[in-house]
């Protein structure tokens, strides 16, 4: 006999079953790659109160340095805070063994500054969101 199984949407999901799912899916690609030695990474902006001003939210795996968050308060940029914060990012990977690094951005972000610092776009989402685009990019961080 045949179990009924059932397939439903659970936005409240508990911690305990968002674990149990992340969990296994890791487990199943191990069996396939090296394990993701995943570490979080943050670099912070402060001002001389201690104040956060901007910051940078990453993390490295798989020898890559994968950064989710580069922000710098609008009084602030384009005074190259942002580019420390990306330089201090890239050297603690490099140091720790990491070639590579991948980032996503959007039209109406900072694909430019980016570019700049050598990325370059690897593909791109049009319409996401609707009206914008959302650009991948990647730059070797050795050689």
């Amino acid at each position: 006999m045949e179990t009924a199984h059932s397939v439903t949407l659970e936005p409240e999901l508990s911690e305990q079953d968002r674990r149990a799912l992340l969990d296994s899916l890791v487990a199943f690609g191990d069996r396939f790659v090296p394990p993701r030695r995943y570490t979080p990474l943050a670099a912070v902006l402060r001002d001389s109160a201690g104040t956060l001003c901007g910051g940078l939210l990453g993390a490295t795996l798989w020898d890559w340095l994968q950064l989710d968050v580069l922000w710098a308060h609008d009084s602030l940029r384009r005074q190259g805070y942002g580019a420390q914060l990306l330089r201090l990012a890239e050297s603690h990977a490099i140091s720790i063994g990491c070639h590579s690094a991948r980032l996503d951005t959007f039209d109406f972000e900072a694909r430019v500054f980016y570019e700049r610092h050598g990325y370059s776009v690897y593909g791109e989402l049009p319409d996401f969101p609707r009206g914008h685009t959302q650009f991948h990019l990647r730059k070797s961080l050795i050689g």
